[in-house]
């Protein structure tokens, strides 16, 4: 009968996904977001992929696998964010274009 220990297989563990594409796509699509909230949710984002490998590395299991759920979530609100204000300036199109054209009529006047 073998022995099973909770810290047999500790050496053969595999390193989580970093989801650092994921990150960089919210980073990008961010950039979309009002006051580019999602940007800087992104960039956080990034941070916390990057810091996986190193956790990892540094025999912080935990550490690792918290750092690759954070950026993951992370990086789904900055996209969540930009998808749901892109739907918002669809749907507004014509008094956002008729406010922006406005704006430019009065910057006209100005000079």
């Amino acid at each position: 009968m073998e022995n099973s220990s909770p810290f047999e297989n500790v050496d053969n563990r595999e390193m989580p996904n970093n989801n650092i594409g994921l990150a960089i796509a919210g980073a990008i699509l961010g950039c979309c977001s009002p006051c580019c909230i999602g940007l800087i949710l992104g960039i956080v984002a990034i941070v916390m992929s990057t810091q996986v490998k190193k956790k990892f590395e540094a025999n912080d299991f935990d550490g690792a696998t918290t750092s690759a759920k954070n950026a993951k979530i992370l990086a789904f609100i900055a996209i969540g964010i930009a998808i749901v204000y892109l739907i918002y300036i669809g749907l507004n199109w014509e008094d956002t274009m008729d406010k922006f054209n406005d704006a430019m009529e009065q910057y006209q006047l100005n000079q």
